[in-house]
């Protein structure tokens, strides 16, 4: 049988919808899985979502709220999805109390960071000097090369160690804390920031800061080497 996926999708208030990219969706048609679109539903447990699903996709959107991240500071031009955070913080930290496969895609790969108990870094500029755009703009999203360690579950679904990515966010990754569950680092961009982490624990758990789901070359009909690794991983529970 081929495994249900559960992909996460946005919440968007100002036209009273649900939604997702079409990316997300037909990458894991393509890899072999059936998506599962779970609704952002505020306060309702995550978790009551996760028994009939054999992985879960955390997908990309607004910022976290600074509220759940220490040491992120409030940015005053960005939107935040405050519903969207508590169902999703939940969810990602049920799933791997599960060990459920898990993949984060931008957003995402924030949200794992954060439920285990590390900061995100509030605006990328600010601490990179410009050395590497993570976006072009409010509305447009940037290339640029990430570096896989080699021995890593990415460098491992791409057959390579360096990659040019799709990306779209101006949050990132800060110095892990003591006292949270620990990720390696496995992808950075020439800033030294890091573009992808793999989990310490039991669980299948890979976050990535770039967009998998998006084509570099504006080519359509492929399917991501990550996305199918994901989804495989999902169908080999």
């Amino acid at each position: 049988m081929k495994p249900l996926i559960g992909i996460t999708s946005r919440l968007r208030t100002a036209i009273n919808s649900h939604c997702l990219h079409t990316g997300y969706v037909d990458h894991v048609v393509r890899a072999g899985g059936i998506p599962v679109i779970i609704p952002c539903v505020g306060e309702k447990p995550g978790e009551s979502y996760l028994p009939p699903l054999d992985g879960l996709m955390l997908t990309g959107g607004e910022d976290i709220d600074p509220a759940h991240c220490t040491g992120t500071e409030r940015q005053s031009d960005y939107q935040y999805q405050p519903a969207r955070d508590v169902f999703e913080l939940r969810l990602a930290e049920a799933a791997l109390a599960a060990g459920l496969p898990v993949l984060g895609i931008c957003r995402g790969c924030q949200v794992l960071y954060t439920t285990t108990g590390h900061p995100l870094i509030s605006h990328i500029p600010d601490v990179n000097g410009g050395l590497v755009a993570h976006r072009t703009s409010l509305s447009e999203t940037a290339q640029h090369r990430v570096t896989l360690t080699a021995d890593s579950t990415v460098a491992q679904a791409y057959g390579r160690r360096a990659l040019t990515v799709t990306s779209y966010h101006h949050q990132g990754l800060g110095p892990q804390t003591e006292g949270g569950r620990r990720w390696r680092v496995t992808a950075r961009s020439d800033d030294r920031l890091p573009e992808a982490i793999e989990y310490a624990g039991e669980a299948w758990a890979v976050g990535v800061m770039w967009h998998p789901e998006l084509p570099v070359d504006g080519g359509e009909g492929f399917t991501d080497p990550l996305i199918s690794a994901f989804v495989s991983a999902a169908g080999g529970r």
